[in-house]
């Protein structure tokens, strides 16, 4: 499914530097540095679905308790995602829990592709965190929905195909 090398959405990349402050870059070393000082038992990853949940009571009631990392950066793709996974983010950490939630962003690639992008990391974190168990949330809402109304649900399909084939 994951389709190597050909498939654009499981081909690691760092984000370009559109506003030109390193901002993006600066998040990515903040994050490496908090896996060098923080023992998590959970660790959320993605875009600005998972950066924006901070925000709410509700990570504060329940997931701060579990001593959580919000490794979430907002226009995150799932090359994005895959980069920074690959470049420190899973390093001096053993968390119990993984939660990915990436996809929104791909508005470039078909349910397939980003199915494949989401393989890639979760195969990733599994071969970097064989410990973890792994959530993966998919809502694919914003433009890339209302471009393609059906696409969430063939990433769902896919991505379910894969998970419970695990």
């Amino acid at each position: 499914m994951s389709q190597g090398d050909s498939n654009p959405a499981a081909i690691p990349h760092a984000a370009e530097d559109i506003q030109g402050d390193n901002r993006w870059m600066s998040q990515h070393n903040r994050f490496v540095l908090d896996c060098k000082d923080k023992e998590p038992d959970v660790l959320f990853v993605g875009d600005s679905m998972v950066q924006l949940m901070q925000q709410y009571e509700i990570w504060r009631e329940l997931f701060s308790p579990l001593h959580a990392l919000n490794f979430g950066i907002g226009g995150d793709t799932t090359r994005h995602v895959l980069w920074r996974l690959k470049n420190g983010e899973l390093e001096n950490i053993k968390p119990k829990v993984i939660v990915v939630w990436v996809g929104t962003n791909n508005h470039e690639n078909t349910a397939e592709e980003v199915a494949g992008g989401i393989e890639a990391i979760v195969q990733l974190i599994n071969t970097r965190q064989p410990q973890a168990k792994i959530i993966v949330l998919t809502s694919c809402g914003g433009q890339l929905l209302s471009a393609h109304p059906c696409l969430e649900v063939e990433i769902l399909f896919v991505v379910s195909g894969f998970v419970t084939s695990r």
